[in-house]
């Protein structure tokens, strides 16, 4: 299926061979503003875009020292300055030479030196700067069918030249409109050479395009190429599309900058690299990505989709990494929905109880550093909290208590069901809720010989890390075991919602989510992140060698290995017998959250805004919708 489009120019050579030679010239001049380097199968790759002339040489000799080369180049104008956005990729190649800013005349006169080297046109991009036309371009020294390239070429004259090749047998595989004096102009390049079907179409309206691209991808026809441009001040599409199988793609088109940001963004955490990216007028962007992944990640999409729209929830943010390397991130639905206000995986939210594997974390290093034991006594004379708590004298139970059993929850009492002390007296601080615990609820059991979930034990726990270190609980784990994480937005979360951060969701769901002292449940339940960040952390103590950890092995296995009154809890995780770690934070307000990791080197995190999701099960059914995971790393 072919579709007429127009080339024609006295500006260019017909060419038929291509020669040999070892030239490799690499000369360019500005690159934009995207910045972005990402890693597409067993090569790097690097995108950039809005780039000045002078920023875009730069790029170029910084990426060609590093041993990248370009595979698209396109020129662009705003305010009646050259832009420039380009895309390289770290392998191997024939020989190249690029070219940009050059007049119509420059651009034929290197086309005409370039191609008696044995060189061929396999990137042309033409733009208006000062009233005429300049051009970028690239060509590669290597053998293949014969070709035709053309520029400066009027709506007509490229309708003629198309017509008359592809009577020829040519194939179109690069057309680029471009506007000179407020008339379109086309530069084309062909090869005569059998192929599947494919279609050509330009000077299409958004609309038209729209339309077309429907209706071709719709009959199983893929974009392989796109060109956005202006004449006046309509907005204008060329095209070529092909059929037939090939990677998994996405194309976008008419973005203004923050939204093409936006969607590159969102498809490099998808696992996609783009291929061809156009742009023109303000500037507004068109693109082309496709999948590095045997998979593309729509059926993750619909895991999650229906989680979220089965549960209420305003919105889900998670991340996924596998051996150390963030593979998946992404936010869906509303992080707040008075404004309408998207989720993304930049967002932060109360991560809940996933706080008390972080807790347990910051213990475990200070018993590693032997500032700690786990067997030590936490209250009474001689004990790590010693009498500073309640009135005195402490029951025989409660002198009995050690970190361990805080740890694995097993201190006898506190459970976290209707009687939960942490969520009573709200109006009391740590201290005064302590003593009062102290005093009034005595552990039910002697301790270490039943498990009982006691978020009170955690917070405990936060007041030894005090005592130990001297410094607060928030900026011991700050300190040390984010930093060495390369985490920096995590806190403790507000009260209020007149005291959320700006990067903050807005909780909704079941109580009233800012009725509670959250920041009170510092270390059992206080901690604000997003999921990208405690996959940082959880990739620090996993137990595997793909990244550093911040505890020997030896103490990742005491931490997860199961206590005696409980076969599926060690210390602040939940385990089984396939080498699964994981939390989940479900009991405040407006907040769910889970962290995992798996015996097969996978680590996730997810959020919500809201409860009654049930992100454990949710997040089991994504990594079973992927069968193929990207081997790009996004932290």
């Amino acid at each position: 299926m072919m579709s007429p489009f127009v080339p024609y120019s006295r500006r260019d050579v017909l060419h038929a061979a291509a020669g040999l030679g070892a030239l490799l010239g690499l000369d360019l001049a500005g690159l934009g503003r995207e910045v972005r380097t990402a890693m597409a199968g067993p090569f790097g790759w690097v995108a950039r875009h809005n780039l000045t002339a002078d920023q875009f040489q730069a790029e170029w000799d910084r990426l060609a020292g590093l041993g990248y080369r370009p595979t698209h180049v396109d020129g662009y104008a705003v305010g009646g300055q050259a832009r420039y956005a380009g895309i390289w990729e770290q392998a191997p190649g024939p020989p190249l030479i690029a070219r940009h800013g050059l007049t119509s005349a420059q651009y034929q006169a290197e086309f005409t030196r370039v191609t008696g080297l044995g060189y061929r046109p396999v990137v042309v991009s033409g733009y208006e700067v000062g009233g005429q036309a300049h051009f970028a371009a690239i060509w590669e020294q290597t053998g293949g069918p014969p070709w035709v390239a053309r520029h400066n070429l009027t709506s007509a004259e490229y309708q003629a030249e198309f017509d008359r090749l592809l009577g020829l047998g040519y194939r179109l595989v690069l057309v680029d409109g471009y506007q000179v004096g407020g008339q379109a102009r086309f530069a084309a390049i062909w090869e005569q050479t059998e192929g599947p079907a494919w279609v050509g179409r330009h000077n299409l309206t958004a609309a038209q395009y729209q339309a077309e691209f429907t209706n071709l991808t719709n009959q199983g026809f893929r974009p392989v190429h796109v060109s956005g441009y202006m004449v006046g001040s309509t907005e204008l599409f060329a095209a070529v599309f092909a059929h037939g199988d090939g990677p998994v793609w996405s194309a976008r088109h008419g973005l203004d900058s923050a939204a093409y940001q936006a969607a590159f963004d969102d498809h490099v955490r998808r696992g996609y690299r783009p291929v061809k990216v156009s742009g023109y007028g303000l500037p507004r962007f068109a693109a082309i990505w496709v999948s590095q992944t045997a998979n593309d990640f729509s059926r993750a999409d619909a895991a999650v989709n229906r989680h979220l729209t089965g549960s209420g929830v305003a919105g889900i943010s998670l991340a996924v990494a596998r051996r150390g390397a963030l593979v998946f991130a992404k936010g869906y639905g509303l992080a707040r929905r008075d404004t309408g206000e998207r989720l993304t995986e930049r967002h932060i939210m109360r991560v809940a109880s996933v706080s008390k594997p972080i807790t347990a974390v910051a213990v475990m290093r200070l018993v590693e550093s032997g500032r700690l034991a786990l067997d030590q006594r936490v209250l009474g004379t001689g004990a790590l909290l010693g009498t500073r708590y309640g009135t005195q004298p402490y029951s025989a139970d409660l002198r009995s208590i050690t970190v361990r059993h805080l740890l694995e929850h097993t201190a006898g009492g506190w459970p976290n069901d209707g009687t939960d002390p942490m969520f009573t007296n709200p109006t009391m601080n740590q201290t005064q809720l302590i003593t009062w615990v102290l005093d009034n609820r005595p552990p039910q059991f002697a301790p270490g010989t039943r498990h009982m979930y006691s978020n009170f034990g955690y917070c405990l726990l936060g007041r030894i890390i005090e005592q130990v270190s001297g410094l607060s609980y928030a900026d011991h784990v700050r300190q040390n075991v984010f930093g060495p994480s390369g985490i920096g937005n995590m806190h403790l979360a507000a009260d209020t919602l007149a005291q959320r951060r700006p990067d903050e969701v807005v909780y909704y769901g079941s109580g009233d989510p800012y009725s509670i002292p959250v920041r009170r449940t510092d270390a059992h339940g206080g901690w604000l992140g997003s999921p990208v960040d405690v996959v940082r952390f959880a990739v620090r103590a996993d137990g595997f060698p793909t990244v550093g950890d911040l505890l020997r092995r030896d103490t990742i296995s005491t931490m997860t290995t199961p206590s005696a009154a409980s076969p599926t809890y060690g210390l602040g995780w939940y385990v089984n017998s396939l080498g699964n770690w994981w939390h989940t934070g479900r009991y405040i307000p407006g907040t769910e959250a889970v962290i995992v990791r798996t015996g097969n080197e996978f680590c996730w995190a997810a959020a919500a805004n809201g409860n009654n999701v049930d992100l454990d099960a949710m997040m089991w059914d994504v990594y079973r919708s992927v069968s193929v995971w990207p081997a790009h790393d996004l932290f």
